[in-house]
């Protein structure tokens, strides 16, 4: 009677434990799932680094951007007046009137190797950088009618095959004209950056 007693009682034990709602390993951590996710970005990184790839280029060297432009630097000027190639008798000029500056300016010849006009405004862009820690920024300006006179670069377009004098000229302090330490300009063409040593 007593094994009969036990069997039934480890029966019933069974029953309930098989019955009874099943419990789950739960923390109270209401913190949502999460997986693990790559922080890096990389495509910051990546142009950055093409920011960073300057390449140099020399007075007198065409630089050659298939279907867009060849891109000749053909000198630069330090001076307190800035005319164009061959003065009319009536043009435009950039002159410094302050008595602590002068103007720079650098000159570059692109040629339109593209099947439409170019915006004289989007051909480069340049940037001073003096003693490797002191920027300036430049503004161009276009020669027309043979070189007689200057326009703006906004309002002119190079047509495909033809060859536009562009200036870009800086107003800079009369110390960075006259010392010796390093002065160069960075050429950023559709992206890519240029590095022209002007001393």
């Amino acid at each position: 009677m007593k094994i009969v007693t036990g069997i039934l009682v480890a029966a019933a034990f069974l029953t309930l434990a098989a019955c009874s709602p099943k419990q789950t390993a739960t923390t109270n951590d209401t913190k949502p799932a999460t997986t693990p996710t790559n922080t890096a970005e990389p495509a910051a990184p990546l142009e950055q680094k093409q920011e960073d790839t300057v390449t140099p280029i020399k007075k007198g060297e065409t630089l050659t951007i298939q279907d867009f432009a060849d891109i000749t630097v053909t000198g630069n000027k330090i001076s307190k007046k800035i005319e164009p190639s061959k003065p009319g008798d009536f043009h435009t000029l950039y002159e410094s009137k302050e008595t602590d500056s002068t103007f720079f300016a650098l000159i570059i010849k692109a040629k339109n190797l593209g099947a439409e006009g170019i915006k004289a405004d989007k051909i480069a862009e340049v940037n001073l950088k003096f003693d490797n820690k002191y920027d300036y920024d430049t503004f161009s300006t276009i020669e027309e009618r043979g070189g007689e006179d200057f326009t703006y670069t906004n309002i002119t377009s190079v047509d495909p095959l033809k060859t536009g004098t562009l200036y870009y000229l800086s107003e800079i302090p009369n110390e960075v004209a006259k010392s010796d330490k390093p002065l160069k300009a960075e050429i950023k063409i559709q992206d890519k950056v240029y590095e022209y040593t002007i001393r």
